[in-house]
């Protein structure tokens, strides 16, 4: 095709009755999209107040903190009780530091919360 071949035809102004069906329609377009949003709103909320449940409930608020000197097959040696995660991961990455060859911290449950 050439050039001049390419034109472009001058939009024509929308009849009222044309107008009308194409702003129902982006209308529609709007409320799909808004409630896409508030369903996603929605979901994020109820996994929020779930997950403050659980962390209410099921987890205590002391955490042990573990190492083990210089053989990996030794038995866990306590470094001591914290009531954050904070301090005891201050004071495992503190031993880790010193030469422990691993590190693990427990929560009230005996979980594991962290290992290196």
């Amino acid at each position: 095709m050439r050039f001049y071949e390419f034109r472009s035809s001058p939009t024509k102004p929308l009849t009222p009755a044309q107008a009308r069906i194409r702003a129902l329609k982006d209308q529609a377009k709007r409320a799909q999209v808004a409630v896409k949003a508030e369903r996603a709103r929605q979901k994020i909320q109820a996994a929020q107040s779930t997950l403050n449940q659980l962390e209410s409930h099921s987890m205590s608020k002391t955490f042990r903190a573990l190492h083990k000197h210089s053989n990996p097959y030794s038995a866990w040696i306590g470094i001591g009780t914290y009531g954050s995660f904070n301090d005891a991961l201050a004071a495992v990455l503190r031993k880790k530091k010193q030469g422990s060859i691993a590190v693990q911290i427990q929560d009230g449950t005996k979980m594991v919360v962290y290992s290196a």
